[in-house]
């Protein structure tokens, strides 16, 4: 039960997904393609599965920061189990994300998307691994004996 197929059961090519992205700016890709809709309505509901969006217009600003952070984190680790996605990839398939949850009347995580992209920066930023400084060894050179 822990395989791939069984988290994520919708088959879409990894070629066809760095197609899509790489020439969404030029939208040369169809974007309903259903297999496509598919990858991106199981991102959406793995998301919804585990955050509550309900009332985020009335949150606090500091409550909305953390949400568009673990939204992003689940969103980020739901794309990583199929491909893998430079920054601007992934903002365009933040964006992607955003308007066909748009269209799905999904106002509230659709909102949340568009501030992840409006944010990305600051927001990807946090998630970025912490680059660990290697430690020096200090011996002492001058062993007389």
């Amino acid at each position: 039960m822990g395989n791939k197929a069984y988290l994520f059961p919708f088959f879409v090519s990894i070629p066809y997904l760095k197609l899509f992205i790489k020439n969404e700016k030029n939208m040369k890709v169809n974007v309903n393609h259903p297999s496509f809709i598919s990858f991106l309505e199981n991102v959406t509901e793995t998301i919804l599965s585990n955050v509550s969006v309900e009332n985020y217009f009335t949150l606090p600003q500091e409550k909305k920061t953390s949400l568009l952070y673990m939204v992003f984190k689940l969103m980020k680790n739901s794309v990583k189990v199929s491909v893998s996605l430079t920054d601007e990839e992934l903002i365009s398939f933040i964006v992607v994300l955003w308007k066909k949850n748009e269209e799905s009347e999904n106002y509230e995580f659709a909102a949340i998307l568009k501030d992840i992209s409006n944010n990305f920066e600051a927001i990807n930023e946090f998630t970025k691994p912490v680059k660990k400084q290697p430690r020096t060894i200090k011996t002492d050179r001058n062993n007389n004996g």
